[in-house]
């Protein structure tokens, strides 16, 4: 048998295909087909507003997939947009990269840390996560690789999106250093990426620290294959199923402005297919 998995988030704005991230076709089993789905209504999530639009578009995107037919949801980006409303309105498995990434960390060690490309302004994303998955006490610290002041020179930090993407060394070195600092100063044995948009560099990341690293796309995408091996499905006490009617509401909501679209996904976050990896 084969089953259809949906990847929702792509961090490069509409792109009307389906062809999933490089990284994820790369490790996909043969009997599993990730294919990209796209929201009808996108935002960047800068602040805790635009996340709550974000989980919105998302949200209607998981609707219509399980419509679609396929046999899983796989939200590829750390902040899990969308996660909990999906498992209410769902009856197929959802993974959120953030989640299930933390919950990896939790059985390889005892106190991770999240070290991030992105910018302090951008943590509201992470303590969400920390928060809603229960993880204070064992998240002992966010490493931000960029500062606010370089973001903002930086157009937000997507130009050092770029550069660590292609593999520059001065990125590299601080992402690495990050990580050191995590462990000896932070007392973390265990290191998450927060975007998986560092998803080309995670590996190299990997072999050159003394503690293990996860990256959250590679990470999330292998638990939605587990998932559905086990047959496993989330608990409809924990995530009790909503009314039929109010499941089109949503899709009825974006589809009267289908012209909405509240700044495009970010054009780098998140990679679709990199030929050079």
């Amino acid at each position: 048998m084969v089953y259809k998995v949906a990847i929702i988030g792509t961090g490069a704005g509409y792109t009307g295909e389906k062809t999933p991230p490089a990284p994820i076709a790369a490790i996909a089993r043969p009997d599993f087909v990730p294919e990209l789905v796209e929201p009808r209504l996108r935002s960047r999530s800068r602040t805790p507003y635009d996340r709550g639009i974000t989980a919105l578009g998302y949200l209607d995107c998981a609707i219509e997939a399980e419509k679609n037919g396929y046999d899983a949801i796989f939200i590829n980006t750390f902040g899990d947009y969308g996660i909990d409303e999906m498992k209410s309105a769902l009856n197929i498995p959802v993974v959120g990269a953030g989640e299930a990434t933390m919950s990896l960390a939790c059985n390889l060690g005892r106190r991770f840390s999240i070290v991030t490309i992105w910018q302090p302004s951008k943590n509201h994303i992470y303590h969400e996560r920390i928060r809603n998955c229960g993880m204070e006490q064992r998240c002992v610290s966010i490493r931000n690789v960029l500062s606010n002041s370089e973001a903002v020179k930086l157009s937000d930090g997507d130009d050092a999106v770029i550069q660590m993407r292609a593999g520059d060394s001065t990125i590299l070195q601080r992402i690495i250093e990050s990580v050191d600092n995590a462990v000896k100063q932070d007392g973390a044995d265990t290191v998450l990426l927060g975007c998986t948009c560092m998803a080309p560099i995670g590996p190299i990341i990997a072999d050159q620290c003394s503690v293990p690293v996860l990256e959250a796309m590679r990470t999330g995408y292998r638990v939605t294959e587990a998932l559905v091996d086990l047959g496993a499905h989330h608990s409809d006490i924990a995530y009790p199923k909503p009314q039929s009617a109010n499941l089109a509401a949503i899709g009825g909501l974006i589809a009267g402005r289908s012209d909405m679209d509240i700044e495009s996904d970010c054009e780098i976050c998140v990679v679709v297919n990199d030929s050079t990896n």
